[in-house]
């Protein structure tokens, strides 16, 4: 309370950072909060009542993947801040692999929990005509092809974030359908049914700070 006396003098970023806090789970406060996602038992169900999207590509070798991401759990922020190539275009190119062994996971869940700000997505197929890429030797597919891809490897895809102008960086992980990224989406979707997870889809964990 005393700090809302300070003078008008007062740095506007000061009340702009204060301001940003109930940012978090923004995507969700239209639905009801986060309680209404509980509710949810499907993946289409969830990319309807999630109101924060990003949709564009994830590049992998020559083959660029069309995708939406819907947010299911905390900041907005990552979006606009972090989730651009060194272009300024949505195409996010996958530059590493982690495989999906337990202490892997563990430096992933680390990273997610002690981080300034992070965010997970439910990743779904998204639509061609929003991807342009001037890359001839690129060529398009269906996301179900990457989700089976990094499943047959049973590793997670990686990318480095790096916003140029803010010099903000960030790491980028690409789930397919497994345990780890199972209990990622029921921190907020507790309801969600397996029966409901069969649909193609991929988790991303966006976590702000240092370096993949």
């Amino acid at each position: 309370r005393s700090r809302r006396a300070s003078p008008p003098t007062t740095r506007p970023g000061v009340d702009r950072s204060r301001s940003r806090t109930p940012k978090r789970h923004s995507s969700l406060d239209s639905d009801g909060g986060n309680v209404r996602l509980s509710s949810l038992r499907t993946l289409p169900e969830i990319a309807r009542k999630t109101s924060t999207r990003w949709e564009g590509s994830l590049i992998l070798k020559s083959s660029l993947f069309p995708a939406k991401f819907h947010l299911t759990d905390g900041d907005t922020d990552v979006v606009e801040s972090l989730m651009k190539d060194e272009n300024g275009t949505r195409n996010l190119r996958i530059t590493q692999r982690l495989r999906l062994d337990q202490p892997k996971l563990e430096d992933v869940q680390k990273r997610i929990s002690t981080s300034s700000s992070h965010a997970i997505f439910l990743g779904l197929a998204g639509s061609n005509s929003s991807i342009s890429i001037d890359d001839p030797n690129v060529q398009t597919r269906p996301l179900r092809n990457l989700v089976s891809y990094l499943k047959q490897k049973e590793a997670a895809g990686v990318i480095s974030l790096l916003n140029k102008e803010t010099e903000a960086t960030g790491v980028l992980y690409v789930f397919p359908p497994c345990d780890f990224s199972t209990e990622l989406l029921k921190r907020t979707c507790h309801g969600v049914t397996d029966e409901g997870l069969k649909e193609d889809h991929l988790i991303i964990a966006v976590v702000r700070g240092g370096t993949a």
